[in-house]
């Protein structure tokens, strides 16, 4: 049955694709251009030397459009609705810069842009006949893209972010690591693609990979505060979205992309990359794909076994780009096979195999109308299959067996509607989101009853200002009803039965601008989550983290209060970010490990889903000085506390002190840095759970690039542990068997036409 629909849905997917034409067709006779519409033209020049530059990217958040310049710096955007925009720029060797343009009807507005070298820091260049910047809280807090996202590009999404403040990773091996913010990870920090979910289940346990790619990436953003609501009910921590631009939203006029290559010394690994972005009339066509595959990883005291890693990743999508808006659709596949490592202590002793397929079709629309309260209307279906099998060695039958399968089909849908100023609301949204998940486990030891699982949310958001001060607010009303296949049944998690779930969530959030250069800001955040179904109904040995799971069909939803305080000084040599947080969740839902071995099967521990209150404070902090033109230095650092507040324990998996500081000399189109990350001890442990020393450890970095042929080349050199120190990261389930990996050296090279 579940082939059937697969190929139903490849059908539609196909039939979609090829009906945008004939749509298109009548498009322009259904729906009549507004009137208000202009675009912009420009160039863009460095400041200094008065030469075009070249290949920048170049981003209107406020519309999802993008656009790279040409070779002598000329850039344009046509068919824009009015008003003023954002348009950040990003190139290698430069500063990025963020500039305001404004869009006048059946206008073409000229502009001359200039951008400085990434060593000198100036203020932004406003173009634009009266300053009216939207407010700083619709903003990403964290934006990693550029020169930023190739140094710290890794081998997953979460080590790729693991050098921003605040943001630790969970591992289990090189493969399955999910980012953990703030202290919270698994289904309490959503991981997103191009705004949508994954549909993966790498929330639910840590031997699950996240199903994103970062070597085709375009930018990573980490959204904090009320806005982070428009995308769930349970972002206490925030959200991180990975955008990659899968269906196309620019028109273009000529072919651009990028082409990659990665290798590192670790583990004999490497990968390849592309993109590609092609012009065809009115519609745009985009693909990309990457390969990656790496040995075992080598540690300072040996090899770690079963580490090796090979993932494929493919898309295509293609975009009609009119005045009244954008229509397209897109398909993606990510197949990746990875190991668990051995561990014959509190693991599996032979490592587990996990082999994981993910199908993905996306269709989504935004429609300008034309001088009315609503900017812009943006729809989205998609359509995910994830299956996941968990392959472990039988030395009874003498070959291998699937230990534990997942099989997970998913629909989302959701309409948004962003509005214009209405009252003393300057620029707001409300929305509608529905998801349907049938999860099944089709083979092997079965942890979850089959079910199906249906949720929806409405939602609310709004900006204002009032002088000095902007406010931002969001409320969400979520609800989900999860429905077993054998209702009824009882095992040792309880009575397996229908459950449902309705929450509110949401928050308020401020910014008081004391000056041009320094901000004081608060928020306060209502959060919401339900359980999960492996929360509340598994039961069963779960062989790759070698744990006997066992639900509780009797939990009740997580419900949070998050508080923050945070001060951002900002002048043209140095910057500075401090925040201070307290997040209290009550029913804090965890795996609590027992002590006691499982009946069934005596040599694992048997691990109970509890719900306990919990409390979480800490602080984190980010700076960067520029003493000379040529230097910069910088550092990022954050601590978290946790407890069980009723229980008097620390929460398991925290991780400690951490910080960061670096060095770098910026000349020409060429940089130089070294880097320290450092933690310290973590003994406030949960139960049953070891301790880590503290560690300091050295990084080296190189950057070069140069354009030549048509292309813009760019080279990355990355030293990671030069002095090849024996450490051990506490967030690292299999710690105690071998620490983080040796030095390693690795060299990207990227090339964009």
């Amino acid at each position: 049955m579940r082939n059937f629909w697969d190929q139903i849905m490849i059908v539609l997917g196909i039939a979609a694709i090829l009906a945008i034409p004939v749509f298109a067709a009548d498009a322009d006779a259904a729906i009549v251009p507004p009137p208000n519409t202009g675009a912009v033209e420009g160039v863009l020049i460095d400041s200094q030397s008065g030469e075009p530059v070249s290949y920048a990217q170049m981003y209107l958040p406020e519309l999802n459009r993008t656009y790279t310049s040409h070779d002598d710096g000329s850039f344009h955007f046509y068919e824009l609705p009015t008003g003023t925009f954002t348009l950040k720029v990003f190139r290698v060797g430069y500063r990025d810069a963020s500039f305001n343009v404004v869009i006048a009807e059946n206008d073409t507005s000229f502009v001359r842009l200039k951008m400085s070298g990434s060593a000198i820091a100036v203020q932004d260049v406003v173009v634009e006949s009266e300053r009216d910047e939207l407010s700083e809280l619709a903003k990403p807090e964290q934006e990693i893209s550029g020169k930023k996202l190739r140094q710290n590009l890794g081998r997953t999404i979460a080590e790729t972010v693991d050098y921003e403040p605040g943001i630790s990773q969970r591992t289990m091996g090189p493969a399955p690591a999910r980012p953990v913010l703030r202290g919270l990870g698994g289904d309490r920090l959503l991981v997103l693609e191009d705004g949508e979910r994954t549909g993966d289940l790498s929330g639910t346990s840590s031997d699950h990979a996240v199903t994103i790619e970062p070597m085709t990436a375009e930018r990573v953003e980490i959204i904090r505060g009320p806005e982070a609501l428009l995308h769930g009910s349970n972002v206490l921590a925030g959200v991180i979205n990975v955008a990659r631009g899968y269906v196309p939203t620019t028109k273009i006029h000529r072919a651009s992309g990028s082409l990659s290559a990665q290798g590192e010394s670790v583990n004999d690994g490497y990968s390849l990359g592309g993109s590609a972005s092609v012009p065809a009339g009115a519609f745009v066509v985009r693909g990309d794909g990457s390969f990656r595959k790496t040995q075992d990883i080598v540690t300072p005291i040996g090899e770690l076994a079963n580490t090796k890693i090979q993932t494929t990743n493919a898309s295509a999508g293609v975009g009609l780009v009119k005045k009244w808006g954008t229509i397209g659709t897109s398909a993606s596949h990510y197949q990746s096979d990875y190991g668990i490592p051995p561990d014959p202590v509190a693991g599996h002793p032979g490592g587990v195999q996990i082999d994981l397929e993910r199908n993905h079709i996306e269709t989504k629309a935004e429609i300008f109308p034309s001088k009315t309260a609503i900017r812009k209307i943006e729809l989205r279906h998609a359509f995910t299959r994830y299956r996941h099998s968990e392959i472990e060695f039988s030395r009874n039958l003498g070959r291998e067996i699937t230990g534990t399968g997942f099989d997970v089909l998913t629909h989302h849908a959701a309409a948004l509607l962003r509005t214009n100023r209405i009252g003393i609301f300057e620029n707001g949204a409300i929305g509608f989101w529905g998801e349907f998940r049938d999860h099944s486990t089709p083979s092997g030891r079965n942890l979850t009853p089959p079910s199906k699982e249906y949720s929806g949310a409405a939602f609310l958001y709004q900006e204002t200002e009032w002088g000095k001060l902007s406010l931002n607010g969001a409320m969400r009303l979520d609800a989900r009803a999860i429905n077993p296949q054998f209702s009824g049944n009882s095992n040792a998690a309880g009575i397996i039965r229908k459950r449902s779930f309705a929450g509110i969530s949401g928050g308020i959030s401020g910014i008081f601008h004391l000056n041009s250069q320094i901000s004081l800001g608060s928020s306060a955040m209502r959060s919401y989550r339900a359980p999960g179904i492996e929360e509340l109904f598994s039961e069963g040995p779960h062989l790759a983290v070698y744990n006997y799971e066992v639900g509780n069909s009797n939990l009740d939803a997580e419900r949070g209060l998050g508080l923050e305080i945070f001060m951002d000084v900002k002048s043209p040599g140095w910057r500075l970010r401090v925040a201070a947080f307290r997040n209290a969740i009550s029913n804090y839902i965890f795996a609590k490990n027992t002590g006691e071995r499982s009946i069934r099967i005596y040599s694992l521990f048997q691990y109970q889903f509890v719900g306990e209150k919990a409390l979480m404070q800490g602080v984190e902090s980010a700076w960067e000085w520029r003493p000379f033109t040529a230097w910069q230095i910088g550092g990022t650092a954050s601590y978290v506390k946790a407890e069980l507040v009723d229980l008097d324990e620390a929460i398991p998996r925290i991780p400690p002190f951490e910080g960061k500081a670096y060095l770098r000399f910026h000349w020409q189109e060429f940089s130089i840095g070294a880097a320290v990350r450092a933690a310290a001890k973590q003994d406030r442990t949960g139960e049953f759970e070891t301790p880590t020393d503290g560690y300091a450890i050295a990084d080296l970095s190189a950057d070069y690039n140069f354009a030549k042929s048509g292309l813009l080349h760019t080279f990355s050199l990355n030293i990671e542990n030069v002095f090849d120190s024996e450490y051990r990261k506490h967030l690292n389930q299999i710690k105690h068997i071998f620490p983080e990996p040796s030095r390693n050296i690795k060299l990207l090279y990227k090339a964009y036409f």
